[in-house]
């Protein structure tokens, strides 16, 4: 997201500059141009925040931006105490803080949100259902949905020899029916339920094979479960092309970019019912894409699994609208579009200043 938003932001005439820590994001920065300020951050909200914060303050005291735009709920804790309201800001969750805790935690997250609009100029969400979680918590202030998107051109249907060559790439039988999950391994993005609806899967159909892909993973399979997990590709694209469907079964989201990766690439997809699914898969004129089922119901999950093993013209049917509402909904290059229109609305803000 961050990648294809600051490349097409610069196509734009926006000078843009990205903090964030060294990794494969900074690596792709930098190899497409895009200006890399290093800025040692971790994805845990409470740990490391003040010398986060005071060398978040730094880079901005260098790089003097007309506007911040803060990703995610960890650089937008850290962002908004740093900026405090100096430079116009922008703040985009990508799913609320609050959803990931429980108790006195989940409060304190909300009450956090409600205070820190002081210091938010625009909320972005990916989504409207995201917009409504943070409407019902009272968290108020100028917002704007700018749905997510994926760059078309890079994701699109495979042909059934780039198909095949992937199968063979990652180890997985060319007959085989193949879901596939992918998304760093962590209790947010639900793979435990997609490997316990697996069991019920490979009771119906025994070569049934469920592709686990991302960090946290080793290049290993256990084939007397059907589960096959591989650590984080460079390129994506060969696991989706290897699936006949794609599960999103998210406990939380804002909008799932590799729901929409699997879309573009013509793969129907059954997620959970979170933030952004039904838009993506089923809300609307166009056909559905695929299915939702309640989040930890892996009973639902492998139904609707087995659904689509059985019936493979139903999958043809939500492939083909997979591509088409990706087309019409879900386009990178609209969604950068549709952020620097928002920019625009702020007081103060050049043309092309970012």
């Amino acid at each position: 997201m961050v990648l294809g938003l600051a490349c097409a932001q610069r196509a734009q005439g926006f000078e843009t500059a990205v903090a964030c820590p060294d990794g494969p994001l900074a690596e792709r920065l930098t190899a497409a141009g895009v200006r890399w300020l290093p800025w040692e951050s971790r994805r845990e909200p409470a740990k490391g925040v003040a010398s986060e914060r005071q060398a978040l303050r730094e880079i901005l005291d260098r790089a003097a931006p007309d506007l911040v735009h803060l990703h995610s709920s960890k650089a937008g804790l850290v962002g908004r105490l740093a900026v405090r309201g100096r430079i116009p800001t922008v703040f985009q969750p990508h799913a609320w803080s609050f959803l990931a805790v429980e108790g006195r935690t989940r409060l304190a997250a909300i009450r956090w949100e409600r205070f820190a609009t002081r210091w938010t100029d625009m909320t972005l969400f990916c989504s409207w259902q995201e917009q409504r979680e943070g409407f019902d918590e009272g968290i108020a202030g100028v917002g704007r949905v700018v749905l997510n998107g994926v760059d078309l051109t890079a994701m699109r249907v495979p042909t059934a020899a780039e198909r095949a060559a992937a199968r063979r790439s990652l180890g997985v039988s060319e007959d085989a029916f193949v879901a596939t999950v992918v998304g760093r391994r962590s209790y947010q993005k639900g793979q435990d339920v997609a490997v316990k609806a697996w069991q019920q899967v490979r009771a119906e159909e025994g070569s049934a094979t469920l592709l686990l892909v991302g960090e946290g993973y080793t290049n290993e399979a256990d084939w007397q479960r059907g589960i096959v997990t591989r650590a984080p590709l460079d390129d994506v694209r060969p696991v989706l092309r290897a699936a006949d469907v794609i599960l999103s079964p998210s406990r939380w989201e804002g909008l799932s970019l590799s729901l929409l990766e699997g879309m573009a690439s013509g793969r129907p997809t059954i997620a959970t019912n979170v933030a952004g699914s039904q838009e993506a898969l089923i809300n609307g004129p166009l056909p559905a894409a695929g299915s939702v089922v309640e989040p930890e119901n892996s009973a639902a999950l492998a139904r609707e699994i087995v659904k689509r093993l059985r019936q493979r013209e139903l999958v043809g049917r939500e492939a083909n609208a997979a591509r088409m509402r990706a087309e019409t909904l879900f386009d990178e290059s609209a969604t950068a579009a549709s952020v620097s229109a928002a920019y625009r609305l702020l007081p103060g803000i050049p043309r092309a200043a970012a």
